[in-house]
């Protein structure tokens, strides 16, 4: 049987060969020029492309065999090429699900870096050249133009002393203050008689930390109970302070606040309530502002501004004060703050327009000749309410301690702010 098969496959094989449909492999190289293949030297070389069927030429009594050819289609154009991905499984139950990973050419940005005391500044650099600890520049908040430093919120404006006390934070606002005064009856010439200011104060914040003030501008009332020569019972306009204000010191962690500013007193007021007495006065100051304290029942801040006035001719008088503020605010809500604030001023040196032997404070600038070594002490409560940040109200009762021939015996200071 095997050998039966075996012949079979022989004689096959003979019938094949000897039928001349064997071929001799001829092997030739791909033409490699046009003009090869058209002399007929090449064959033409095959690209790739759609199959399509070809013929064979020849027979099994040509001594050369002539190649086959394949006719071809130009190659595909190619679309875009479109990724897919299916959906991932979900997670078996009580597993969180897996993030993808992103692609290695993707740009990842480096981790911030934690910096809770402030020491470096954003963007790199040394802390003194770009914020650090003296505060970024532009703050908590991305700031509209004009717009107060909201980074201190939890702040309030001293409400006593309004001409010499400044908050050190750069602020744009509209302040109405009315002032009520009950002068002291040891004064040789008020005698108890009483004096009213009411006027507005505006501030404006050229950036979060350059501003421009606008402390005194109103209207004065007196009422004189010995009147004497040049003293009787008026009215008139007041004298003008403006100035600049640079918030150097702004640490937001910390709740630390510093400014220095200049001011100028212009006595353009009217001279029956003695707002025009000499010149000028300048008035450097510097004001400081500090949260401590804080926990879930509130905390405390406390302001202090310290500053001088300086004639600018021999009129008027000179001094220096101290002025001290200290609240809580309740609960930290930023709505009701109890305060309490002192003031401190010393006369440095006499002026030369009238020859008495009393001054008039913050309100009054009368030149007088024998005020030098005097000391002014008062002390004051009261509170500030926040409708809101843009509208808030203050008020406290001011006494006076000290020389007995100061004007000043107990004062009534109320305001509202308007800021933005």
């Amino acid at each position: 049987m095997r050998r039966g098969l075996l012949g079979s496959v022989g004689v096959a094989l003979g019938l094949w060969t000897g039928a001349g449909w064997a071929e001799d492999v001829v092997w030739r190289p791909v033409a490699s020029t046009s003009a090869a293949v058209a002399k007929g030297d090449e064959a033409p070389g095959a690209t790739l492309g759609q199959p399509v069927a070809h013929s064979r030429t020849g027979s099994a009594a040509d001594d050369n065999v002539t190649p086959v050819n394949f006719t071809t289609q130009p190659a595909a154009t190619l679309g875009p090429i479109i990724r897919a991905q299916a959906p991932a499984d979900p997670p078996p139950p009580g597993m969180a699900p897996v993030q993808p990973v992103p692609p290695v050419n993707d740009v990842l940005a480096p981790a911030p870096v934690a910096d809770p005391a402030g020491l470096h500044a954003p963007g790199g650099g040394p802390a003194w050249l770009n914020g650090g600890w003296l505060g970024t520049y532009q703050g908590c908040t991305a700031r509209q133009c004009l717009q107060s430093d909201h980074c201190f919120d939890g702040f309030i404006s001293p409400v006593t002393s309004p001409f010499l006390f400044e908050d050190p934070r750069s602020l744009t606002e509209i302040r109405p203050i009315f002032l009520w005064e009950q002068t002291s009856t040891k004064n040789p010439i008020y005698h108890g008689g009483d004096v009213e200011f009411f006027g507005i104060q505006a501030r404006a914040a050229i950036t979060e930390r350059l501003s421009v003030t606008l402390t005194k501008l109103g209207w004065i009332w007196q009422e004189v109970h010995d009147p004497t020569d040049g003293f009787d019972t008026h009215s008139g306009f007041a004298e003008i302070d403006l100035g600049a204000k640079y918030t150097f010191l702004r640490q937001e962690c910390w709740g630390t606040l510093g400014a220095f500013g200049l001011s100028f007193q212009f006595p353009t007021g009217n001279n029956n309530v003695f707002q025009n007495t000499g010149s000028a006065s300048v008035r450097p100051y510097l004001s400081l502002g500090q949260n401590f304290c804080k926990s879930s029942y509130g905390s405390f801040n406390v302001i202090s501004t310290t500053g001088g006035v300086f004639a600018l001719d021999n009129k008027r008088s000179d001094f220096v004060y101290t002025n001290l503020h200290l609240d809580y605010d309740v609960a930290n809500l930023h709505k009701i703050y109890p305060l309490i604030e002192f003031s401190w001023l010393h006369y440095t040196s006499n002026g030369g327009a009238r020859a008495q032997n009393f001054e008039g404070g913050d309100l009054f600038n009368f030149g007088a000749n024998n005020v030098s070594g005097q000391n002014y002490f008062t002390v004051a409560f009261g509170a500030r309410y926040k409708f809101c940040e843009s509208f808030q109200v203050g008020t406290a009762a001011e006494w006076a301690f000290g020389s007995s021939k100061n004007l000043e015996n107990l004062r009534l200071t109320v305001d509202f702010i308007f800021r933005y």
